[in-house]
């Protein structure tokens, strides 16, 4: 579905000119400087290869907005092909070699300047001529100053002074006669014997920039989008990766809407796009923070792709010859403007309600969320099912599939087969019309696993965090629950209960002081106050700072599933195992299903290293949380 040729650097040069050759919206804006030009220029000069282009033929499926390259007057005519790989190299030689403004590029201090370039004649006739010496650049005026501007350097701002000094202004190559025949002229009397200059110069040099060929390779016009941005991002690795937001919105450029400005707002006003509108800052859901115009995408793909498929069931489809649901890249850069524009609102709906729903699920912020994709399985999920989502029954299924995947990790892989999977059934059990999703019936928790939970890079680990909570623990200070208010006041995260300094000096290992059995949630007051001290120690301090009883500190401590004896008494072992059995119950509720006790694995299993997240903090040794 391509081809590839040779062409005339003139012809191409001519074509971006005429407006033929065009850039598809999506690429980014010309950025290179000085130096560059000034070596691309040399190797033209040379007739070294600067690269293939890559080019697109117009009016196939893939209607983008096409823009002209910088440089080119602006015009309303189509162009024949777009050029998807070469943007940088065709802006330079355009401006530098074809226009006859100067070119807009940067010095080495990142200064923006317009310059045109020259070549010394003499020095690129040269025998033995470094032609990057050879090229001159000067400001728009043609006039280079010294000493802050007062001074004139070299002064190019008439022909005749060009003449004087042999300097060939590189805009004249492909249309050189005039100037050439007038500097001829100019040095006829003075020194009438130059042929071997005039030879070497304007045979060698000039000749073999107006001869040189550049190779293309043109996809044709029956390419699908996807493999045209596959295409792109093997050709332009060193280049802006291309997502697909960015692909589609130079999709639906072509049909006069700004898919960046419905997402991100405008300039101005960017709380007006749906991004700053689902991230408030009177209403901030933290958890939505990292949330991505290409996650937005795929919500709205997958109703799409479920509604399409929903429709060809009623008109009498096979199961067999139905269109799949899915939202991998392929999908999103299908996804028509007007099935955008039907899902749009509804799936920015979805994702508010969605950061709701996990705050009530005690998922605060975006770090703590198991797995960013299940924030997308939520709102297309909530998207679909509207009012039906926002009764407790539902709520209750929604936490049920939420708890299923984090607690049993099953969206380390696959996630886009899985999301494709995860909604069509959560909303046909939530409405009453299939069985409990694969996620829910597949869903095991082995209770070893508490043991070798260690770090926030779990989605387990974050899953029983945010269970404690849930569970209704209190501060060890105040005896607040973790409401949201209080979780952003008190700087909330999880803290070792046996601290570090002490489980040390007990010689307890790093890995069993480590796992989310010794952790639970905390605010920051009471984590400094626990410092490095033994239980038994630190919680008389507690009692005493605070004006606590026994018995009111012992009742917090059972919300954390902590048994106050071994506490008090300094007995690892002993709240260890105990606790160890009251998460595994915990989970197990969460569950539905029972944990299981018993340790086994499919394939012979290598501990590792394990990976330490450090949360700094203003506490002692303890305050670090892993």
């Amino acid at each position: 579905m391509f081809d590839t040729t040779k062409e005339d650097l003139k012809d191409i040069l001519r074509n971006v000119d005429s407006g033929k050759l065009q850039l598809p919206d999506f690429q980014r804006d010309y950025v290179w400087g000085d130096e560059d030009v000034q070596s691309l220029i040399a190797s033209i000069a040379k007739g070294f290869p600067v690269g293939a282009l890559l080019t697109l033929e117009s009016g196939g499926e893939v209607a983008f907005k096409p823009r002209v390259l910088a440089g080119v007057e602006k015009t309303n005519s189509r162009p024949d092909e777009l050029l998807l790989d070469g943007q940088q190299r065709m802006t330079s030689l355009f401006q530098a070699m074809y226009c006859k403004r100067p070119i807009r590029t940067t010095t080495q201090k990142k200064v923006e300047v317009e310059r045109y370039y020259y070549l010394d004649i003499n020095k690129a006739a040269s025998d033995t001529a470094n032609i990057e010496e050879a090229i001159v650049g000067v400001p728009a005026d043609r006039i280079v100053r010294t000493n802050f501007g007062r001074d004139i350097q070299r002064d190019l701002s008439k022909p005749e002074f060009e003449f004087e000094q042999d300097l060939f202004p590189l805009n004249q190559v492909f249309d050189h006669t005039d100037w050439y025949f007038s500097w001829r002229g100019h040095w006829k009397t003075r020194k009438p014997d130059r042929f071997d200059l005039e030879s070497k110069f304007f045979k060698g040099i000039v000749e073999n920039i107006q001869r040189y060929k550049m190779p293309i390779i043109r996809l044709d016009k029956k390419n699908t989008r996807e493999a045209i941005c596959l295409v792109f991002e093997k050709v332009n690795v060193g280049g802006k990766k291309l997502d697909a937001f960015e692909l589609v919105t130079a999709i639906y450029a072509a049909s006069n809407f700004d898919l960046r400005e419905d997402w991100k707002g405008p300039v101005a006003k960017p709380a007006l796009g749906r991004s700053g509108r689902m991230f408030d800052k009177n209403n901030p859901r933290r958890v939505l923070k990292d949330i991505e115009s290409t996650d937005f995408l795929q919500a709205c793909t997958l109703l799409h792709t479920r509604q399409t498929r929903a429709e060809k069931a009623a008109a009498g489809v096979k199961d067999a010859d139905l269109p799949q649901i899915s939202c991998k890249r392929d999908s999103l850069l299908s996804l028509p403007l007007a099935a955008y524009r039907t899902h749009a609102d509804m799936v920015e709906a979805g994702f508010i309600e969605a950061a709701g729903f996990l705050n009530e699920l005690k998922i605060i912020l975006a770090k703590d969320v198991p797995y960013p994709p299940q924030i997308t399985a939520l709102a297309s999920t909530l998207s679909i099912l509207g009012d039906v989502g926002q009764t407790a029954a539902a709520r209750d299924k929604l936490a049920l599939w939420f708890w299923s995947v984090s607690l049993g990790e099953q969206y380390g892989s696959s996630t886009e087969s899985k999301l494709a999977r995860d909604v069509p059934e959560l909303v046909n059990w939530i409405a009453g019309n299939g069985p409990k999703p694969r996620s829910v019936e597949e869903a095991i928790f082995q209770q070893d696993r508490l043991r070798s939970l260690r770090t926030r890079l779990s989605a387990a680990y974050k899953a029983v965090h945010a269970l404690l909570m849930r569970h209704g623990c209190q501060d060890f200070i105040s005896g607040k629950g973790f409401e949201l208010m209080t979780f952003y006041n008190d700087k909330v995260d999880v803290h070792h209960i046996f601290p570090q300094a002490w489980s040390k000096k007990a010689g307890i290992s790093p890995r069993i002081f480590d796992s989310i059995v010794n952790k639970t949630p905390l605010s920051k007051k009471s984590n400094i106050l626990i410092s490095g001290d033994a239980p038994s120690i630190y919680l008389k301090r507690i009692e005493a700072k605070h004006g606590l009883s026994s018995n009111r500190l012992d009742e917090i401590l059972r919300t954390h599933l902590i048994e106050p004896e071994f506490l008090r008494n300094d007995d690892f072992q002993g709240f260890f195992d105990a606790r160890l059995k009251a998460l595994s119950t915990m989970i197990s509720g969460a569950l539905g299903k029972a944990v299981v006790e018993s340790h086994g694995s499919n394939e012979e299993e290598h501990e590792v290293e394990d990976e330490i997240e450090i949360v700094t903090d203003d506490a002692d040794d303890d305050a670090v949380s892993v």
